[in-house]
């Protein structure tokens, strides 16, 4: 991998699942760089294939589970071309992720201090004492306080922000380049969800780890990450640096999503405004435009016409696929 290379690219991606209806595609033609460092939020409604596209990329879904084409390269590696073994060596090594609900992918048995020993000694040169020592300090690292005694501890003896804490000492023990977080705080609360995604924060900066954060939480992305994808019915509809994106979206799903956040402050206080009528069917999608069914500003070659990626002129790197682009401030916009 050069310097100019990105961490992941992701080119064209293509996802589909055969049903007894026809094929379902879940990712439609979708591309996306990370770069080493970078936090990169991948953000929409449920349904929008943000799980699909985050758990292909990190090769849990290969060409065995669903019909696959595009690329996929991790430090100019094709991901999709690698044989189940060599996918596996690089979990936990080069690759790791960590999951909405850590109850179900912590073992009930083993005690949490073992499982992060096993993580450590994929390294032939790690041995089980240095390895137990080295869960103690990534243990601490995490913000979990008596460490030592926790390591003896089992899933269902700790609280839910500290199962979440385990999970990531677990992915980043052997430093990995590249860090994958599906929905990583939906079940905790605010306070734990906070230290949660400072810790990320603090891991990308110490360690330069990329971050791809599945989130349907705009806040969450706003304040943890330096770009954006806003994914809709399989495809990305906007993307570009975070503040771009979010403090001026072009695309009305994204501005609908925006005006559908209760706001308050300054004396007054906005109702949300949701976005009538519901996602596509994935297996027989409209034409064009897929968001076009449930948008109030939708002009006619939004329902036979798909829309390319434009720039916008002031920031280049900040790109939209809309035909009918938003130019006022979201609060004022409408969504059907």
């Amino acid at each position: 991998m050069t310097a100019e290379s990105p961490l992941l690219r992701i080119t064209d991606l293509v996802v589909e699942f055969p049903t007894a209806g026809g094929p379902l595609r879940a990712v439609d033609g979708v591309s996306l760089e990370v770069a080493q460092g970078q936090r990169v939020g991948i953000v929409g409604e449920s349904g929008s294939g943000k799980s699909v596209l985050s758990r292909t990329a990190m090769g849990l879904l290969g060409r065995k589970d669903a019909r696959i084409s595009g690329e996929i390269t991790f430090q100019g590696r094709s991901l999709l071309d690698m044989g189940d073994r060599q996918r596996r060596d690089l979990w936990g090594r080069e690759i790791a992720m960590v999951f909405q609900d850590p109850l179900s992918s912590l073992h009930p048995i083993t005690p949490v201090g073992d499982q992060i020993v096993e993580t450590l000694r994929r390294d032939p040169a790690m041995d089980k004492r240095a390895a137990r020592a080295r869960a103690v300090e990534l243990l601490d690292m995490v913000g979990i306080p008596q460490a030592e005694r926790r390591l003896r501890a089992r899933a269902h003896e700790l609280s839910g922000g500290m199962r979440q804490r385990v999970m990531i000492a677990i992915a980043v023990a052997n430093r990995p380049s590249l860090l994958f977080a599906d929905e990583p705080t939906t079940a905790l609360d605010v306070t734990v969800q906070a230290r949660i995604l400072e810790l990320f924060d603090e891991l990308c900066r110490e360690l330069s780890i990329g971050l791809v954060m599945v989130s349907h939480d705009l806040g969450v992305v706003a304040q943890h990450t330096d770009s954006v994808a806003v994914m809709y019915a399989g495809r990305i509809v906007e993307r570009g640096p975070v503040d771009d994106v979010l403090r001026a979206p072009r695309m009305r799903y994204t501005n609908a999503l925006l005006a559908a956040i209760p706001r308050m402050g300054e004396g007054r206080r906005e109702l949300p405004r949701p976005i009538g009528g519901l996602p596509p069917d994935l297996i027989h999608p409209p034409a064009g435009c897929r968001f076009a069914p449930r948008c109030a500003h939708a002009v006619e070659a939004c329902a036979d016409q798909v829309p390319a990626f434009r720039p916008v002129p002031e920031a280049p790197s900040h790109e939209y696929a809309c035909w009918n682009p938003a130019s006022r401030p979201v609060r004022t916009e409408e969504a059907r």
